[in-house]
């Protein structure tokens, strides 16, 4: 199984790479061989990144891109096909949440929430779909959901609603594409301490005394906890996994 874990000689396209969990998984990439893509808005999260794996000696390159924007993901794809880039696995990672319930959510946050979160997926992957194909042994893509993709949750519509869409447009993937090698799996975190989660408890946005007793855990989980499994997805190791919906969230959708 070991071997399977190892990305060596193959590249990897995280988005939403700057911070918290895509930050984790594109690192866990790094350290099992891959030379990493890492894609964001945020330039100087993506220059922090790479200059920590190259200190490691890790090969991690920060790609400045908005992947809400046709044209940015074609630039990704542009830059692999450059650089002859293996491509073995994207992570489509990059999304936000908006807290506001239904009768007080205005149309253009629920377009921006939904653009990110759920357009970015299509783009980037309508992207990077020919080289993935070509991937030996096969591509694999693991979509970014969340337990509130599952469940739903308070004043949150239209992120569980993209988060959903997550869902159902990883088991399409895996319909249309599966045959020809591509493996499209989903994984949906739980309540993790990311930066931004961190800021919404520091805001009172997220009860974090309140939540923890609904999660079998009793705590909030850490971005490499999330991270582990994404990239144990995307790797060979999980060779027979397509159309999967794997819940990473300590319990929270069984309690």
């Amino acid at each position: 199984m070991l071997a399977e874990l190892d990305f060596s000689g193959r590249a990897a396209v995280v988005t939403g790479a700057a911070s918290g969990i895509g930050r984790a998984t594109a690192k866990i990439f790094c350290e099992l061989g891959a030379h990493v893509y890492a894609v964001d808005i945020d330039a100087a999260g993506l220059d922090a990144l790479a200059r920590e794996m190259a200190a490691a000696g890790r090969r991690c390159d920060g790609v400045v891109a908005d992947v809400t924007r046709e044209q940015d993901a074609a630039a990704v794809h542009d830059r692999l096909v450059r650089e002859a880039a293996t491509l073995k696995a994207l992570v489509n990672n990059a999304g936000t949440n908006f807290h506001a319930s239904v009768h007080e959510l205005q149309l253009e946050d629920w377009n921006r929430i939904l653009t990110l979160n759920l357009t970015g997926a299509f783009l980037m992957t309508r992207a990077l779909l020919p080289l993935l194909l070509k991937a030996p042994r096969g591509g694999a893509i693991v979509n970014i959901s969340s337990g509130y993709g599952l469940i739903g949750g308070p004043r949150i519509p239209v992120y569980a609603a993209t988060k959903s869409g997550i869902i159902g447009f990883t088991r399409q993937l895996a319909a249309e594409y599966g045959r020809q090698g591509l493996r499209s799996n989903a994984v949906c975190p739980g309540l993790t301490l990311t930066e931004r989660v961190k800021g919404y408890v520091d805001k009172g946005l997220t009860d974090a005394e309140g939540t923890r007793p609904r999660v079998l855990a009793g705590r909030f989980a850490e971005p490499r906890e999330i991270a582990n499994v994404i990239v144990f997805v995307a790797s060979d190791a999980a060779s027979y996994m397509n159309g999967a919906v794997v819940a990473v969230e300590g319990g929270q959708t069984s309690s």
